[in-house]
């Protein structure tokens, strides 16, 4: 369990993400990082209304979430199909750019 800790500190701490991750998208992360036994580079199978059930977040809200995370590199959509599941790579992110600041999402 101590691995998984380091692992999601680095990501959040060590590397600035949490800085970068805006408004509830924090939550959507940390529901994704728990359905991957909170190990790196793995996959998980979520639908929108088990994120939304997890998270307690409007569907526009998990959505927006997901696009952040999207952005950040810190979940990558492996499989798009409106209306069904959908299946997300959570990768160890590396460490971000210092000019990428200045992103809109």
């Amino acid at each position: 369990m101590s691995t998984q800790t380091d692992w999601l500190r680095s990501v959040l701490f060590d590397r600035g993400y949490l800085g970068r991750i805006k408004g509830e998208a924090i939550k959507v992360y940390l529901v994704m990082v728990a359905a991957c036994g909170g190990r790196p580079d793995r996959s998980v199978t979520m639908s929108l209304s088990q994120l939304m059930d997890r998270t307690a977040l409007s569907c526009p809200t998990v959505i927006q979430s997901l696009s952040r995370l999207e952005h950040l590199g810190l979940v990558v959509s492996t499989t798009r199909q409106r209306g069904r599941v959908t299946t997300y790579y959570v990768p160890d992110p590396p460490d971000p750019e210092s000019d990428s600041e200045s992103d809109p999402l």
